[in-house]
């Protein structure tokens, strides 16, 4: 092989492992990616849990206030 022929090799070479590095960091910041939404999906679903325990322990509370409100009227 001529000397051409070894360094065009070689250039070859280093876009191939220069592709496989790319590869491999996409691939990482893709599964941080995921695991960043998956955790955005377990806050939200609590926070939703959250909400709605606090709305139903207020409509009690306005319920049992309008009652008390109603008793005192009689």
């Amino acid at each position: 092989m001529s000397a051409e022929s070894d360094e065009i090799l070689q250039v070859l070479r280093e876009i191939r492992i220069g592709q496989q590095e790319h590869i491999a960091l996409y691939r990482q910041v893709a599964q941080q990616s995921l695991d960043a939404q998956q955790a955005a999906i377990a806050v939200a679903r609590r926070s939703a849990r959250l909400y709605r325990i606090v709305v139903s322990v207020a409509a009690v509370l306005v319920v049992g206030l309008i009652i008390t409100l109603v008793q005192l009227i009689n």
